[in-house]
């Protein structure tokens, strides 16, 4: 040990230990509250009738050559039902309906009510729903 060590220097700010440090001043927070956002509309509200009843009668005007958008859904579901088979249909049916109802709830807007018309009305029209409420509570087919 003949080589000098390196020893740092004295630090450069005075020292704190047992020191009175004084007392911190005191600091006011004023929180505002947020204001409480307006509750979404419930699905078929009645102050909506007209919002509703225009969605609707979207879904069913003949704007493609005589089709609409309800007719296109149920000329896709009576395909699946005449060529796969009828609960096959049935679960294209649901899954669309789901998913619109989804996109109706989360996004409030005039597009979203109107798929979910075309969705409720072009299965209405295509699905044998009595048939299908008789297998469901009877377990017959007709």
């Amino acid at each position: 040990m003949t080589e000098p060590r390196i020893i740092p220097p004295p630090p450069t700010y005075p020292p704190t230990v047992g020191a009175a440090k004084p007392a911190p001043e005191p600091r006011i927070i004023v929180v505002t509250p947020e204001q409480p956002k307006p509750p979404k509309p419930k699905l078929l509200n009645a102050r909506r009738i007209a919002y509703n009843t225009t969605a609707a009668a979207v879904a069913l005007a003949p704007v493609f050559g005589g089709y609409s958008l309800a007719t296109a859904l149920g000329i896709a579901l009576h395909d699946c039902r005449t060529q796969a088979s009828l609960p096959g249909a049935w679960a294209l049916a649901g899954g669309l309906l789901a998913a619109t109802l989804y996109v109706d709830r989360t996004r409030s807007g005039w597009i979203a009510r109107l798929l979910l018309a075309t969705a409720v009305i072009g299965a209405l029209l295509s699905l044998p729903f009595l048939d299908g409420l008789l297998y469901v509570i009877t377990g017959v087919h007709r």
